[in-house]
């Protein structure tokens, strides 16, 4: 009987080991094919991250601008405040002792500053513009 078994085992590890060899090119081109499939969706991937973070900057920059164009509006009135008001003059007020209003300021003129020379060489480089 280990004759026999000897023998069933030396067959089946030999036609193991020819369907291994007869099968190692399917193996690496399945390998293949799916690192391919692996590198596109992480290239699709950052690509979304890319978008996303374009149109948050995009979404930042047009609310900023209609908000300033709505500050533009001043009429004399006093606002109706709402309920969040005296919350957020309460946690102003706790920061003027930090001094983060003055901070807000001068971030603020640089800001304005940096737009306007930003405008000035835009409208600098048009030349001859018919």
């Amino acid at each position: 009987m280990s004759f026999l078994s000897d023998l069933m085992g030396g067959l089946f590890q030999a036609l193991f080991n020819f369907l291994k060899m007869l099968l190692r090119p399917l193996f690496i081109l399945v390998a293949m094919v799916l690192y391919l499939v692996y590198k596109i969706a992480e290239v699709a991937w950052l690509l979304i991250q890319i978008f996303y973070m374009i149109g948050k900057i995009v979404v930042a920059f047009v609310k900023g601008i209609f908000i300033t164009l709505a500050g533009f509006t001043y009429n004399g009135n006093q606002a109706d405040t709402g309920t969040w008001a005296p919350i957020i003059k309460n946690v102003a007020t706790g920061l003027n002792g930090f001094q983060f209003d003055k901070i807000a300021y001068v971030l603020l003129f640089i800001i304005w500053f940096m737009t306007a020379w930003a405008v000035i060489r835009i409208i600098g480089s048009f030349q001859n513009a018919e």
